[in-house]
C-alpha cells in the first residue's frame, strides 16, 4: 500500500496551488535584471523604514514565541474600528484565516459560494475540508462582480460566502 491510498479522497484531488516565481528564477530563466513584481501581492517599493526599525527592535527576542492573541494589536485596532476586541481575528495571512472560516463553518458535503476566477485558495481550502465549491463565473468584458448571481447561487447547504471587496482579481468593488 502506497502513502497516497491513506490519504482521504477529496486531499488527493487537490491541485497544488501554483505561487508566483521569485523574481530571481524568472530572471534567470529569461536572461533579464531589474524586474519590477506585481503579482503576489507584494510591494516593489520594500518594506517601509518604520517596519525596518520595528523589526530591528524586536531581534533581541526573536527566540520567544509571539504573542498568539495579538494583545497590543487587538486593543489599538478595536479603539481605531470601534468594535469589540473579540471581533477581531488574526493570523499569518489570508491563507490561514479561510482555513479557519471553513473548519468552523463546513462539513463535508456544505458548500461554498465564490466569484471566479478570483483568489485561488477559495476552492482549495473548501475542498480541503470536504466542502462543496460553487464559483460563479464574473460575466462581461469589465469583470465587475454580479452580486444577484452570487445571491442566486446561494442553496440550503450554503455555508460560507467568499467576498472579496475590492474584488480580487480586477480590483473593482461592490459600494
Amino acid at each position: 500500500m502506497s502513502i497516497r491510498d491513506l490519504v482521504r479522497p477529496h486531499i488527493r484531488e487537490l491541485e497544488p496551488y501554483p505561487p508566483g516565481k521569485p523574481i530571481e528564477e524568472l530572471e534567470r530563466e529569461l536572461g533579464i535584471q531589474g524586474t519590477i513584481k506585481l503579482a503576489s501581492n507584494e510591494s516593489p517599493l520594500g518594506p517601509s523604514p518604520r517596519v525596518l526599525e520595528a523589526i530591528q527592535r524586536g531581534l533581541a527576542e526573536i527566540h520567544r514565541y509571539p504573542d498568539g492573541s495579538s494583545y497590543n494589536l487587538r486593543q489599538a485596532l478595536a479603539r481605531h474600528l470601534s468594535v469589540a476586541p473579540e471581533q477581531i481575528v488574526f493570523g499569518t495571512g489570508a491563507d490561514e484565516i479561510l482555513e479557519l472560516v471553513v473548519k468552523t463553518f463546513l462539513a463535508p458535503g456544505d458548500e461554498a459560494v465564490y466569484p471566479w476566477p478570483s483568489f485561488a485558495m477559495y476552492p482549495v481550502v473548501t475542498v480541503g475540508m470536504g466542502g462543496v465549491p460553487r464559483p460563479v463565473a464574473v460575466p462581461g468584458p469589465d469583470f465587475k462582480l454580479d452580486v444577484d448571481a452570487l445571491l442566486g447561487a446561494i442553496t440550503p447547504r450554503t455555508r460560507v460566502v467568499f467576498l472579496a471587496n475590492p474584488y480580487n482579481s480586477t480590483g473593482t468593488s461592490i459600494g
